[in-house]
This record gives structure tokens, C-alpha cells and sequence, in this order.
């Protein structure tokens, strides 16, 4: 097989196993789901860290 084809055949692999991996991935980010950091972020652009000292 050429590079290309070894290539393709790896990327088609890892699709199938990330569209095998899916449905594990959306039950656990519904059950898990992420907390925002919109002040945490907010707080950290109004005082960068190289200003806070000076």
C-alpha cells in the first residue's frame, strides 16, 4: 500500500472508533456537564497577572 492509501486507512480507522465513541461521550458530558467560567475569565482580563504586581 502507498503512504496515502496507509494514511487514509488510519484516518478511517479513528473516525469509526470516534463514531463508536460518541454516544460514551454525549451520556457523559449530559451527566457531567461543564461549569461556566465566564467570571473567572472576566476577572482575569481586567487585571492581567504581569500587572497585578506593579
Amino acid at each position: 500500500m502507498t503512504i496515502i492509501a496507509t494514511l487514509g486507512a488510519y484516518a478511517g480507522l479513528a473516525l469509526l472508533a470516534l463514531m463508536a465513541a460518541s454516544p460514551l461521550l454525549v451520556e457523559l458530558d449530559q451527566r457531567f456537564p461543564v461549569t461556566r467560567r465566564t467570571k473567572a475569565a472576566e476577572r482575569e482580563r481586567r487585571l492581567p497577572a504581569g500587572l497585578a504586581s506593579a
